[in-house]
């Protein structure tokens, strides 16, 4: 099997830019499992099936008294199967929220099938964030820079 990168960013980016890139594509997914990533020169548009396999993995490595941390999230899936959904369910929280108020992966399912939003055009995100906030790049090239960053993967349908 052939591998190959369809597209690549990678940057720094304060945490609010971050978090509007994770929720731009969390409502893609939850509207029909469209989503688009684009730079000034290359575009990807991908539809991630109703079910697919997805990872999360948190690394830290640790040289010379300097802690680095990873955290990895990965959608994968094949035009060749469909995944079946599994049991596990996932929690995550920050410290802000109580344990009343943390939402697990079933309620975000719960939440998807009842409607969602589009994802925002790069004007709308430009004025979202009033402006551009990614140093020089475009808001598009910034949020495919966060996925990058965060190692987010998204595999084109093998």
């Amino acid at each position: 099997m052939a591998e190959e990168t369809l597209l690549s960013v990678e940057g720094s980016h304060d945490r609010a830019t971050i978090a509007s890139y994770f929720r731009q594509f969390a409502d893609g997914l939850e509207e029909d499992g469209s989503v688009t990533f684009s730079t000034d020169t290359d575009e990807v548009s991908l539809t991630v099936p109703a079910t697919a396999e997805f990872e999360v993995e948190i690394e830290t490595e640790t040289e010379d008294d300097e802690t680095e941390y990873e955290i990895e999230f990965e959608i994968e899936w094949s035009t060749d199967e469909q995944a079946e959904p599994e049991q596990e369910v996932l929690t995550i929280s920050s410290e802000s929220e109580t344990e009343d108020h943390q939402e697990t992966i079933d309620e975000s399912v719960d939440e998807a099938e009842s409607g969602g939003k589009a994802v925002a055009s790069d004007a709308e995100r430009e004025a979202e964030h009033g402006g551009d906030e990614a140093g020089g790049e475009s808001e598009a090239n910034a949020a495919e820079d966060d996925e990058a960053s965060q190692d987010t993967d998204t595999d084109k349908d093998r």
